[in-house]
Protein backbone atom coordinates (compact mmCIF):
# COMPACT_ATOMS: atom_id res chain seq x y z
CA UNK A 1 0.00 0.00 0.00
CA UNK A 2 1.71 3.34 -1.04
CA UNK A 3 1.53 6.49 1.45
CA UNK A 4 -0.49 9.39 0.14
CA UNK A 5 3.53 11.34 0.66
CA UNK A 6 5.11 9.08 -1.51
CA UNK A 7 2.88 9.46 -4.21
CA UNK A 8 3.49 12.95 -3.71
CA UNK A 9 6.77 12.65 -3.96
CA UNK A 10 6.73 10.57 -7.31
CA UNK A 11 4.29 12.91 -8.58
CA UNK A 12 5.96 16.17 -8.14
CA UNK A 13 9.26 15.33 -10.27
CA UNK A 14 6.65 14.49 -13.12
CA UNK A 15 4.12 17.41 -12.48
CA UNK A 16 7.64 19.41 -13.03
CA UNK A 17 8.69 18.05 -15.82
CA UNK A 18 5.13 18.27 -17.71
CA UNK A 19 4.93 21.86 -16.49
CA UNK A 20 8.71 22.57 -18.22
CA UNK A 21 7.81 20.64 -21.44
CA UNK A 22 4.34 22.91 -21.37
CA UNK A 23 6.41 26.41 -21.25
CA UNK A 24 9.10 24.97 -23.64
CA UNK A 25 5.83 24.04 -26.12
CA UNK A 26 4.82 27.87 -25.71
CA UNK A 27 7.94 29.35 -26.29
CA UNK A 28 8.06 27.33 -29.28
CA UNK A 29 5.21 28.08 -30.26
CA UNK A 30 5.42 31.90 -29.95
CA UNK A 31 8.92 31.70 -32.09
CA UNK A 32 7.25 29.72 -34.41
CA UNK A 33 4.57 32.42 -34.38
CA UNK A 34 6.88 35.05 -34.60
CA UNK A 35 8.82 33.37 -37.36
CA UNK A 36 5.80 32.60 -39.60
CA UNK A 37 4.52 36.60 -39.20
CA UNK A 38 8.12 37.66 -40.12
CA UNK A 39 7.76 35.34 -43.49
CA UNK A 40 3.98 36.72 -44.89
CA UNK A 41 5.03 40.28 -43.84
CA UNK A 42 8.04 39.39 -46.07
CA UNK A 43 6.55 38.03 -48.48
CA UNK A 44 3.49 40.10 -48.63
CA UNK A 45 6.12 43.37 -48.63
CA UNK A 46 7.91 42.04 -51.99
CA UNK A 47 4.61 41.17 -53.55
CA UNK A 48 3.27 44.53 -52.75
CA UNK A 49 6.34 45.94 -54.62
CA UNK A 50 6.16 43.67 -57.42
CA UNK A 51 2.87 44.11 -58.41
CA UNK A 52 3.21 48.05 -58.38
CA UNK A 53 6.20 47.46 -60.67
CA UNK A 54 3.62 45.68 -62.68
CA UNK A 55 1.02 48.45 -62.57
CA UNK A 56 3.64 50.99 -63.37
CA UNK A 57 4.23 48.79 -66.25
CA UNK A 58 0.65 48.57 -67.97
CA UNK A 59 1.34 44.53 -66.82
CA UNK A 60 3.14 44.53 -70.15
CA UNK A 61 5.77 41.68 -69.19
CA UNK A 62 8.34 41.47 -72.46
CA UNK A 63 6.11 41.03 -75.29
CA UNK A 64 2.89 40.06 -73.31
CA UNK A 65 0.00 41.26 -70.79
CA UNK A 66 -0.27 39.36 -67.03
CA UNK A 67 -2.76 37.26 -66.92
CA UNK A 68 -5.14 36.26 -64.59
CA UNK A 69 -3.28 32.75 -64.02
CA UNK A 70 -0.02 34.77 -63.39
CA UNK A 71 -1.94 37.04 -60.50
CA UNK A 72 -2.99 33.72 -58.60
CA UNK A 73 0.65 34.13 -57.20
CA UNK A 74 -0.77 37.35 -55.11
CA UNK A 75 -4.07 36.04 -54.09
CA UNK A 76 -2.47 32.78 -52.84
CA UNK A 77 -0.02 34.87 -50.68
CA UNK A 78 -3.40 36.38 -49.44
CA UNK A 79 -5.49 33.03 -48.96
CA UNK A 80 -1.71 31.64 -47.05
CA UNK A 81 -1.50 34.26 -44.80
CA UNK A 82 -4.89 34.97 -44.08
CA UNK A 83 -5.41 30.73 -43.30
CA UNK A 84 -2.10 31.43 -40.95
CA UNK A 85 -3.86 34.25 -38.84
CA UNK A 86 -6.93 32.33 -38.77
CA UNK A 87 -4.41 29.23 -37.36
CA UNK A 88 -3.50 31.09 -34.24
CA UNK A 89 -6.56 32.47 -32.26
CA UNK A 90 -4.26 32.50 -28.67
CA UNK A 91 -2.37 34.98 -30.37
CA UNK A 92 -5.33 37.66 -31.71
CA UNK A 93 -4.58 39.74 -28.54
CA UNK A 94 -1.62 40.95 -29.25
CA UNK A 95 -0.34 44.00 -31.35
CA UNK A 96 1.24 41.97 -33.65
CA UNK A 97 -1.40 39.90 -34.83
CA UNK A 98 -3.92 42.68 -35.04
CA UNK A 99 -1.90 44.70 -37.28
CA UNK A 100 -1.30 41.66 -39.39
CA UNK A 101 -4.71 41.51 -39.94
CA UNK A 102 -5.26 44.91 -40.96
CA UNK A 103 -2.20 44.68 -43.26
CA UNK A 104 -4.29 41.74 -44.90
CA UNK A 105 -6.70 43.86 -45.37
CA UNK A 106 -5.46 46.49 -47.19
CA UNK A 107 -3.01 44.00 -49.31
CA UNK A 108 -6.16 42.08 -50.17
CA UNK A 109 -7.92 45.84 -51.55
CA UNK A 110 -4.40 46.44 -53.25
CA UNK A 111 -4.67 43.28 -55.10
CA UNK A 112 -8.02 43.60 -56.23
CA UNK A 113 -7.48 46.62 -57.42
CA UNK A 114 -4.97 46.28 -59.23
CA UNK A 115 -6.16 43.14 -61.06
CA UNK A 116 -9.47 45.70 -61.58
CA UNK A 117 -6.85 48.43 -63.43
CA UNK A 118 -5.10 45.27 -65.25
CA UNK A 119 -8.10 44.90 -67.04
CA UNK A 120 -8.84 48.39 -68.56
CA UNK A 121 -8.18 49.04 -71.83
CA UNK A 122 -6.52 52.61 -71.28
CA UNK A 123 -3.81 53.44 -68.47
CA UNK A 124 -5.35 55.88 -66.03
CA UNK A 125 -2.68 58.23 -64.32
CA UNK A 126 -5.39 58.98 -61.26
CA UNK A 127 -6.46 55.16 -60.84
CA UNK A 128 -2.71 54.27 -60.94
CA UNK A 129 -1.87 57.11 -58.23
CA UNK A 130 -4.31 55.46 -56.23
CA UNK A 131 -2.60 51.95 -56.55
CA UNK A 132 0.51 53.18 -55.11
CA UNK A 133 -1.06 54.91 -52.46
CA UNK A 134 -2.74 51.38 -51.86
CA UNK A 135 1.08 49.41 -51.70
CA UNK A 136 2.37 52.86 -49.45
CA UNK A 137 -0.66 51.53 -46.61
CA UNK A 138 0.07 48.06 -47.00
CA UNK A 139 4.05 48.69 -46.74
CA UNK A 140 3.16 51.08 -43.62
CA UNK A 141 1.78 48.33 -41.42
CA UNK A 142 3.73 45.36 -42.53
CA UNK A 143 6.50 48.19 -40.65
CA UNK A 144 3.97 48.20 -37.99
CA UNK A 145 4.10 44.03 -37.58
CA UNK A 146 7.42 44.15 -37.77
CA UNK A 147 7.93 46.60 -34.89
CA UNK A 148 5.05 44.93 -33.11
CA UNK A 149 7.65 41.92 -33.34
CA UNK A 150 9.90 43.32 -32.38
CA UNK A 151 8.59 45.73 -29.11
CA UNK A 152 6.74 41.64 -28.38
CA UNK A 153 10.11 40.36 -28.02
CA UNK A 154 11.23 42.82 -25.61
CA UNK A 155 8.42 42.09 -23.11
Amino acid sequence: MHRPHERAGFGRPLFFLLLIAALAASACYSRDYNQAVAANVSLISDLCDKLADYSKADFMLDDHKVTSEEMGEFYYAFNKASAFSASTPREASRHSHKDFDKMLVAYENFVHAADEYRLRTEPDAAALAGLMSQRDQVKHLAGRVTQDLHDEAKS
